[in-house]
């Protein structure tokens, strides 16, 4: 029941703050090398969809001994789309503890199926980002 709901807290969580990006990086890079941190003209995309994403996500465990403490919390795990749809460059911007920071990082480094975003006709490196909400529900 735990896993359910707290299930629902990522869907919903995912679906109402959906995937962002910002602004280009820095312009000592080269064109092949920049990242845009902001929206390109086509953003990248799991390749197999939003629902195959969330499905994936669900490979989250919630560690035990966070639960048992009470630990709650939104996390914000960052990383970029390179030009082949693989992922790169995984890091935590805002995390939990250290086994539950561990654990998303896990999953969404194996998030390699995406489509690249697109400038110019051209794929380009996209910074993206993920919330998850981590939340325990009483039953």
């Amino acid at each position: 029941m735990m896993m359910k709901a707290f299930l629902l807290i990522v869907f919903a969580t995912l679906f109402s703050l959906s995937l962002y990006a910002q602004g280009a990086k820095t312009a000592s890079l080269t064109d092949e090398d920049k990242i845009y941190t902001t929206p390109v003209e086509v953003m990248p995309q799991y390749r197999d969809g939003d629902e195959s994403l969330y499905f994936r996500l669900e490979h989250i465990r919630y560690i035990f001994e966070d639960r048992m403490k009470n630990i709650q919390g939104k996390v914000l795990v960052m990383f970029v789309v390179e030009k082949d749809g693989s992922i790169s460059n995984v890091k935590m911007v805002h995390g939990l503890t250290e086994k539950q920071d561990n654990e998303v990082i896990r999953v969404v480094t194996n998030l390699r199926h995406w489509k690249p975003g697109m400038q110019d006709g051209k794929p380009v490196r996209v910074q993206m980002a993920i919330p998850i909400d981590f939340k325990l529900v009483k039953s």
